[in-house]
C-alpha cells in the first residue's frame, strides 16, 4: 500500500513552483471557481499512474469531501479503490462512503471535548490581527479550521491553548495559512490501518508533510516527507524525533517527483507485497 497526503505532497498550488525554472510541463489536477488551482508535473502524473496499477494507492487528505472531489486524477487514467478525506474522518470505497468507518469515528469523538466548547475557548485568544475575521468553520462536522496570518500569531498564547486542547483530546496543526483543530479520534493513521485490515495488507509506505500526517508516517513500514512544510520545519529546529522519516532532497513540486521515485524504487525491488 502507498498511502499519501495530497496538498504540498503530491499536488501543488501555483505559488509552490512559480519561481522555479522547471524544464517540463505542469498539468492541472484541480479546477475551482473558474480556474485551475492545483498541479502536478507530467513526470509525477506518469509515475503515479504506473504505481496506481501496481499497488494499492490511497489518497489520504485533510480536505473535506467536497474539496477532495474537485481533484480529477481520472482525467489522467489514475484510478484507486479507496480514498481517505476529512483527515481520516471519511473513507470512500469505490466512491461510496464506508458507513462502518463513519460509525467508528463518531464513537471515538465521544471521548473528545465538545467542538462548541473548544471553539469558545479558542475565541478567547482569537483576534482579527492574526485570524481572518470571516474565516472559521467546521469541516464535515468533524473538525474546525480557520485562515491565519502566521507571522502575527501570538506564539505563547497559542502554545498554551494547544496544550489545553491536547489535554481535551484535540490536536492543533498549522499548514500554510490554515489552522486546524482536529479531534484525536479523527486521524489519518487509524483510517489507513482500517483499510489495511480490510485488504489484509501488512506492508505500507506513507508520504506527508504536516503534523497531521505524522502518526500515519510513524506507523508505516517506510515513510517519506518533502523538504518543505511543517515536518521539515520541525526537523530543522530539532523539535521532534523524525529519524525514521526519509526527507527528499528537493522541495516544492519537484519533491513530489522524488517521493514517487522513492515508492517506485521499493516496488522495483519487490519489497511491496
Amino acid at each position: 500500500m502507498f498511502a499519501s497526503d495530497l496538498d504540498q505532497t503530491l499536488i501543488y498550488s501555483q505559488r509552490s513552483f512559480m519561481n522555479e525554472n522547471l524544464q517540463e510541463a505542469i498539468l492541472p489536477v484541480e479546477w475551482f471557481e473558474n480556474r485551475y488551482i492545483s498541479y502536478m508535473t507530467t513526470y509525477s502524473i506518469s509515475k503515479l499512474k504506473q504505481l496506481s496499477r501496481e499497488l494499492l494507492f490511497v489518497p489520504v487528505t485533510t480536505r473535506t469531501k467536497i474539496q477532495y472531489q474537485r481533484i480529477n486524477f481520472a482525467e489522467y487514467d489514475i484510478f484507486f479503490d479507496y480514498a481517505v478525506t476529512s483527515n481520516g474522518g471519511t473513507i470512500f470505497h469505490k466512491g461510496i462512503e464506508d458507513q462502518e468507518w463513519s460509525r467508528e469515528v463518531s464513537a471515538g469523538c465521544k471521548n473528545c471535548l465538545e467542538a462548541e466548547d473548544l471553539i469558545q475557548r479558542f475565541n478567547e485568544i482569537r483576534h482579527p490581527s492574526w485570524v481572518h475575521p470571516d474565516s472559521g468553520k467546521m469541516a464535515d462536522d468533524l473538525f474546525y479550521y480557520c485562515v491565519v496570518e502566521r507571522d502575527k500569531i501570538p506564539v505563547v498564547e497559542l502554545a498554551a491553548f494547544k496544550l489545553w486542547a491536547k489535554e481535551n483530546n484535540w490536536e492543533l496543526s498549522i499548514q500554510g495559512r490554515k489552522l486546524y483543530l482536529v479531534p484525536k479520534s479523527v486521524n489519518k493513521k487509524t483510517a489507513v490501518q482500517y483499510i489495511k485490515g480490510k485488504k489484509g495488507i501488512d506492508f505500507s509506505i506513507a508520504a506527508g508533510d504536516s503534523l497531521l500526517d505524522l502518526d500515519m508516517l510513524n506507523t508505516a513500514d517506510f515513510a517519506v516527507a518533502p523538504a518543505h512544510g511543517e515536518l521539515h520545519s520541525l526537523r530543522l529546529q530539532n523539535l521532534l524525533d523524525l529519524e525514521r522519516i526519509h526527507f527528499t532532497r528537493q522541495h516544492g513540486i519537484k519533491a513530489g517527483e522524488e517521493i514517487l521515485d522513492y515508492v517506485a524504487d521499493f516496488r522495483s525491488k519487490d519489497l511491496v507485497v
